[in-house]
């Protein structure tokens, strides 16, 4: 069993559990993780499958940091989330990242309420969640949104970006 899963999937599985633990231990991802985890996907993916598998891995690292990079311009996301997600998407593929965002999204909303209910915010986050799509969806009104950090302690998201990846690798199917 253990031969016939690509290194790839164990470089995401350590990295992915590295990055859960300093994410909730110390609110931080490092450098020290990410950089060389980016370096290792595209050499694998180049090793494995030649100039398209670099290809694939650069794709999947624009891809990763891309999206998490125009979240952090929004103010959502930090550093440590947008090299992460470039990680991931170097090791993983860009076929298999867009997988691999959509269950992040999934893991992020589901972890999301539980820490707005662990930390007393719950009901205020939904009221303004329910806000933003009334706005959103009613003629003639202009939705107001809220995207800066909230004065609460901020969600570890590098915990759903390492469980949607490690999910997509050794669980649910893809969605394309």
């Amino acid at each position: 069993m253990l031969n016939e899963i690509p290194l790839t999937y164990y470089a995401v599985l350590l990295i992915g559990i590295i990055a859960t633990v300093t994410d909730f231990w110390k609110r931080k991802i490092y450098n020290w993780l990410t950089l060389p985890a980016i370096a290792v996907g595209l050499g694998l993916n180049a090793w494995a499958k030649g100039l398209p598998g670099l290809g694939d891995g650069l794709l999947g690292l624009l891809l990763g940091g891309g999206v998490f990079l125009i979240l952090g311009l929004l103010g959502m996301m930090r550093g440590g989330d947008i090299k992460l997600a470039g990680a991931m998407g170097a090791l993983i593929g860009w076929k298999l990242m867009i997988t691999a965002l959509y269950y992040s999204a999934l893991i992020g909303g589901a972890f999301g309420l539980i820490w707005a209910a662990l930390h007393g915010t719950l009901w205020p986050t939904l009221k303004r969640v329910g806000r933003a799509l009334y706005a959103a969806a009613a003629p003639g009104m202009k939705p107001e949104v809220e995207l800066a950090q909230s004065e609460t302690e901020p969600m570890p998201y590098g915990v759903a970006i390492s469980w949607g990846a490690i999910v997509t690798l050794f669980g649910l199917p893809p969605v394309y």
